[in-house]
């Protein structure tokens, strides 16, 4: 297994937006079905304990995926920024301690 960095993700190989929003409606289904099945239906508790145990499997893809979701997109806003790894910018505006030149003299070569 080899560790992959966000420079190498590539959107298109993993799991997508709409697998996220299923994985998190069927979750959240589930999840509200426990305590209606056992306060209002008197649902066995091995059936209970099943839901119980798919939610938790459930919770495990959903945050998998969230995570995979939320590395592809801050990948693409540092490339987007034009961000370089290791290597210091030029400052862009340079400050000096020369005072300006009045308007209308012209420095003189002396």
């Amino acid at each position: 297994m080899t560790v992959r960095y966000n420079e190498d993700l590539d959107p298109n190989e993993g799991p997508g937006f709409g697998c996220f929003i299923w994985q998190a409606l069927l979750f959240g289904l589930i999840l509200l079905l426990i305590p209606v099945g056992l306060f209002s239906f008197n649902w066995p508790v091995w059936l209970l304990a099943t839901l119980l145990g798919i939610d938790l499997i459930l919770l495990f893809f959903l945050s998998m995926t969230s995570v995979f979701l939320l590395r592809v997109f801050f990948a693409d806003r540092r490339r987007g920024r034009g961000r370089t790894t290791g290597v210091a910018r030029q400052p862009t505006r340079v400050v000096s301690t020369d005072p300006d030149p009045e308007p209308g003299h012209e420095p003189r070569d002396e």
